[in-house]
């Protein structure tokens, strides 16, 4: 596991700083500010790295960006119980785009105010995706997952449980994709997301849900008892993200994981569960 860190600071070239992260050959690319010569500065870093305290000092004392995320290797993933699904592809918005999240195909609003929904039909592409290598993809602003036909055969053949294929829309014919459906999970766990102090849990003051800042470091921890028996795919039943942005996360079994890394699928990547 690897605490991956992507760092962005104001600096000039003439400045001590920018110099002394340049020597370290710690500086990932640089953007041309329109003015004062300044340069926007990126810095892409684990935590592991030995230079990782120094530049955590400059975050505090810049008050500079830090975007931070987990990757896990693939022995990890391959010894999980549990693991979240995350899409890596995205391609195109959700139809339509301009009334997002208000008014969405297949995706009706339980909240006005913080954007929780239901799904209650096919979601609509406003035309037919194009898919290139990867076998998995999701629309810029949702969480669901779509998947090649060769994905929902092979989960097919070995009889994962807890998912079912449903037709993606395309908008300018009416018809559905030829290319993909939509890896629908219907089961939403128990309550049983364990949380700290980092992930900062918001109330919805309209409907009372609460929905919690996105899970970005280490292992999500889960009490076990909040896991739906015999099934390979369910959903969290806890919110998570911020504004309008509203999703459950997707939790699989190992044997989902081993599956999509033996076939070498890509367009996802995988996240440790641990329940406890």
């Amino acid at each position: 596991m690897e605490i991956l860190h992507r760092v962005m600071f104001n600096t000039t070239s003439k400045d001590i700083l920018f110099h002394t992260v340049e020597d370290l050959g710690l500086i990932t690319k640089t953007s041309q500010l329109p003015i004062d010569g300044g340069l926007l500065v990126f810095v892409d870093i684990s935590e592991s790295n030995p230079h990782w305290p120094m530049i955590s000092d400059l975050i505090s004392a810049l008050g500079a960006s830090d975007r931070y995320d987990t990757v896990f290797t693939e022995e990890e993933v391959r010894s999980a119980e549990w693991l979240r699904l995350i899409s890596t592809f995205e391609q195109g918005y959700p139809y339509p785009k301009g009334s997002w999240p208000f008014k969405q195909s297949g995706r009706p609003l339980l909240c006005q105010k913080c954007a929780t929904y239901t799904q209650t039909g096919p979601i609509q592409f406003i035309k037919e995706p194009n898919l290139g290598k990867k076998s998995f993809m999701s629309l810029i602003w949702q969480n669901e997952v779509f998947c090649s036909p060769e994905v929902f055969q092979g989960l097919a053949e070995i009889n994962l449980r807890g998912y079912e294929p449903l037709d993606a829309v395309i908008h300018k014919t009416g018809q559905a994709s030829e290319k993909i459906q939509q890896l629908f999970v219907q089961n939403i766990a128990s309550p049983g997301v364990i949380v700290d102090d980092e992930h900062e849990r918001i109330v919805c003051p309209v409907c009372g849900v609460a929905k919690f800042h996105p899970h970005m470091r280490g292992v999500m921890k889960i009490y076990r008892d909040a896991i739906i028996p015999n099934v390979d795919f369910m959903l969290t039943n806890e919110w998570f993200g911020h504004g309008f942005f509203a999703w459950r996360e997707i939790l699989v079994s190992n044997r989902v994981a081993q599956l999509i890394l033996d076939k070498g699928w890509q367009g996802i990547r995988f996240k440790v569960v641990d329940f406890v």
